[in-house]
């Protein structure tokens, strides 16, 4: 029915720089891949129990009644430019990059319409290529056992949309996808907890507590109350054993692992292993006690 509302996924793969496909190969030949392209990304998609909706331009968009199935597409489709068109005749790559939002829309006359079309497609372009992007709260409506790896990326502004949305990446590549199962088959064999101390608070992440922010507010489980520390700077989650230090700031996070070398984190991720300490928006040599973080992965 027309105006009807219904919760779906909407998918958006797009080719990435088409122009430059055309400008390589020349209008007939880049036609002819392009459309093979999109072909292959509406097969993938009606074999994952999704829907093409249209293509706009070289983007396909699509629904899906599941995160998880555009999920799985969304990486299927990852895999099939790798493999299908890694190279096209003349040598010249194909890739895509796509973004995917669940909520609610309206559908009318075989389309949809609403603010999850408008996230989805920001998402997609917002995603590099080769990169495929969801927000947190399509990744906490999958199910338990399809929830995929991920990455935290960044907060970014919407158009139109009033609050920010929490973008992490969808891994597929089996390189980062073997380092990160390597990770978490080891710590299924030795349990681990991460202990962080601030002053004489100590907050300790394990297998009950697995999730604490740190930032300027004082809603945060650490705070640091400093000008330059954003209200909520940075998350740490507790991955099966892994403890990922997700950086959601404006000025970095600093961390120097004992005998290792600093790592500046700036909206993305790291992994926390032995000891060290984190400052938040500063270097050594401004810190003091109440504002030095030591960590302790045990």
């Amino acid at each position: 029915m027309a105006g009807q509302p219904l919760h779906v996924t909407i998918l958006f793969a797009d080719i990435c720089k088409s122009s430059r496909i055309y400008e390589v190969l020349g209008d007939q030949k880049a036609r002819a891949a392009v459309a093979e392209v999109l072909n292959r990304l509406t097969d993938i998609t009606v074999a994952n129990s999704g829907k093409v909706i249209k293509t706009i331009g070289d983007a396909v968009m699509s629904i899906f009644d599941s995160p998880d199935n555009a999920s799985d597409a969304a990486k299927e489709m990852m895999t099939a430019m790798r493999q299908d068109f890694s190279k096209t005749a003349d040598a010249f790559p194909i890739n895509i990059h796509a973004g995917f939002h669940h909520g609610p829309v309206v559908m009318d006359k075989q389309d949809v319409f609403g603010d999850a079309v408008n996230i989805a497609s920001r998402l997609a372009d917002y995603a590099k290529p080769k990169q495929i992007v969801t927000t947190q709260s399509t990744i906490e409506a999958m199910s338990e056992h399809s929830t995929p790896l991920i990455r935290y990326v960044s907060e970014i502004t919407v158009k139109n949309i009033s609050d920010p949305l929490v973008v992490y990446e969808i891994l597929w590549d089996k390189r980062e996808v073997t380092t990160i199962m390597d990770h978490q088959r080891f710590s299924t064999v030795v349990p681990r907890k991460l202990e962080l101390t601030v002053g004489d608070q100590t907050v300790v992440l394990d297998e009950h507590n697995v999730t604490l922010t740190i930032g300027r507010m004082d809603y945060n489980d650490i705070v640091i109350d400093l000008s330059w520390v954003s209200r909520s700077h940075v998350s740490i989650e507790n991955r099966k054993g892994i403890f990922m230090l997700a950086d959601k700031s404006s000025n970095g996070t600093y961390v120097y692992p004992d005998g290792g070398e600093m790592k500046f984190v700036l909206r993305s991720e790291h992994l926390l292993t032995g000891k060290g300490v984190i400052l938040l928006g500063m270097e050594k040599g401004q810190e003091n006690e109440n504002t030095v973080i030591r960590y302790c992965v045990k």
